[in-house]
């Protein structure tokens, strides 16, 4: 496994075990944990958490347009 991609995982795993969602506190505690990311690489990594985090058949339509909306974040 590359580097970029262990990092990756480890910013989902931080995300995942401490429930982190989009609040300034979320981009604050992985800025301390892993300061080499940006708060777009943070959104990006809190997104793709809650994908894996749901099943799409469960998605609500609120979350659906929650995480179309970041989608749309550059």
């Amino acid at each position: 496994m590359k580097d970029d991609e262990c990092e990756k995982l480890k910013a989902l795993a931080i995300i995942i075990s401490e429930n982190l969602t989009y609040d300034s506190e979320a981009i604050q505690k992985m800025k301390e944990k892993m300061p080499e990311l940006t708060e777009s690489e943070i959104l990006e990594w809190i997104n793709c958490a809650k994908r894996l985090l749901f099943k799409e058949e469960y998605l609500t339509d609120e979350i659906k347009k929650e995480l179309k909306l970041w989608d749309n974040v550059e």
